[in-house]
């Protein structure tokens, strides 16, 4: 990659003023952590998103692209080459309750534009920290509701600069997981089915999902860290090795829930890392289970 050659080509193509150089992106960030990026740019509109991505691509680099900053953990190194913050948001009702969202969409917004629409469906993704397009990549939910039960198709940018709209079931949902998340390729817009429904009772269930949202720690922390065993809870695990309140350096294990790490104000990733090793480590001591992250690294480890 030729990082001087990617800077002035997107300055063509973007307003100079909005590619930043060292940009932190614990700002960008729900955990509050991570290093500089050599260049940022936020997009608000899906062709610069494709545009944005396609000119890393001319220059043979796979760019890092940020939604809600959730589930991620950005090395204290930072990250290499550029990272796109994507802010694309429109949203599109179409017949037959069917709701087109750009992949910078926040779930939260999605899920009240729907109720507005008495298209339901959608509530449980108001309690989902994150953007559209990352959900479907990583197929986001609740222990009861996937993503992956919504989708009806998604726009995608193949890694050679195609646009190709790909079916729900060419997607290879699992748990925690997509054909998106393996090839890295990037959502660009979801086609979501929805169902006909009451706005007022809509608006009920979002009370409810919200009602269990409150239940979940607060302060900067990046949701679930671990996904959750066959037939267990990752949460329970942790708490049955007596982790809850474990602290190292500005990182601490929830009290409220142990499969939550907080930042306590001035923890750094390495800290977030050695807990996380922490965990798995005393884990497969006890259980002889391999936990693994939900959370995506990202940057120079």
């Amino acid at each position: 990659m030729n990082l001087q050659r990617l800077q002035a080509n997107l300055r063509k193509i973007f307003d100079p003023d909005r590619l930043l150089q060292n940009e932190p992106l614990a700002k960008h960030c729900n955990w509050r952590v991570g290093g500089p990026a050599d260049l940022f740019i936020t997009v608000r509109t899906a062709d610069e998103l494709t545009q944005a991505v396609r000119a890393a691509q001319a220059q043979n680099h796979k760019p890092t692209i940020l939604g809600f900053g959730a589930n991620v953990l950005v090395s204290d190194k930072g990250i290499r080459g550029l990272v796109i913050l994507n802010r694309a948001h429109r949203i599109s009702f179409q017949q037959n309750h069917v709701v087109e969202a750009d992949s910078g969409t926040n779930l939260a917004v999605l899920a009240k534009e729907a109720a507005k629409q008495g298209v339901g469906g959608l509530e449980f993704l108001i309690g989902i920290p994150g953007t559209v397009g990352a959900a479907v990549a990583v197929n986001a939910g609740t222990r009861q509701q996937w993503i992956s039960i919504l989708v009806e198709k998604a726009l995608v940018l193949t890694n050679n600069g195609q646009e190709t709209w790909l079916m729900g079931d060419e997607l290879d949902f699992s748990y925690r997981n997509s054909k998106l998340k393996q090839s890295g390729e990037t959502v660009i817009t979801a086609r979501l089915q929805g169902k006909p429904d009451d706005p007022l009772n809509i608006e009920r269930k979002l009370k409810e999902e919200l009602k269990v949202r409150k239940t979940q720690p607060t302060g900067p922390s990046a949701g679930s860290v671990f996904t959750n065993p066959p037939g267990d809870f990752a949460g329970r695990l942790i708490e049955a090795c007596e982790l809850k309140g474990l602290q190292i350096g500005g990182a601490q294990i929830s009290e409220m829930h142990a499969n939550f790490i907080l930042n306590l104000g001035d923890a750094k990733a390495g800290d977030m890392k050695e807990v996380i090793e922490k965990v798995k480590s005393e884990v497969a001591k006890k259980f002889n289970i391999q936990l693994e992250e939900e959370i995506r690294y990202l940057g120079e480890w």
